[in-house]
């Protein structure tokens, strides 16, 4: 008795669970009809219907409303279209403008950069001639200096050996 109960309801849950399969596929091929109808709106929570409920109930409302105000509404969402493209092209247009001025700061930031860099290369270049004018200069001094201390020593040592017995002797030659 109980093997004959296990049977009938193991047949029961399978005769169930073909004609659940059948149904689902039923819903997935039909989907596109029958998402609108109250009793199939929750399937998406059920079957994998590439939608979930609330999206499916926002866009079920939104066909409804489109539909029954679709012919005073067409006015205003034209209008609205036309406002929405104007704003799109004065968005596009304010979008040019920035990166117009990009570039434009771009250009001038490269042009600055490279007049400074020329200034800076002559900067250095001042300076490397202003430090070899600086080393020239003491080369200079130190060269007086010494012809200077040179001619000195001559005149000291003309006037020691002037003052000494040489000078003497060569002064005695003269009188």
């Amino acid at each position: 008795m109980i093997l004959f109960i296990a049977f009938t309801v193991a047949a029961i849950l399978t005769a169930a669970s073909f004609f659940a399969e059948n149904q689902a596929k039923y819903v997935r091929d039909n989907w596109s009809e029958m998402r609108c109808n109250p009793t199939f709106m929750i399937m998406p929570a059920v079957l994998d219907l590439g939608t979930d409920v609330s999206t499916n109930f926002i866009n079920c409302i939104t066909k409804s409303f489109n539909d029954y105000a679709g012919l005073s509404m067409d006015g205003m969402n034209s209008q609205m279209s036309v406002v929405g493209d104007s704003l799109g092209s004065i968005t596009t247009a304010m979008s040019d403008m920035r990166s117009m001025m990009g570039s434009t700061r771009g250009g001038f930031m490269m042009v600055f950069q490279m007049v400074f860099g020329k200034i800076q290369n002559l900067m250095s270049s001042m300076q490397y001639l202003m430090i070899r004018i600086r080393t020239l200069m003491g080369r200079i001094v130190g060269v007086f200096a010494s012809l200077i201390y040179a001619f000195y020593a001559g005149e000291q040592a003309a006037e020691s050996a002037y003052n000494g017995p040489i000078g003497y002797v060569a002064r005695g030659f003269r009188n």
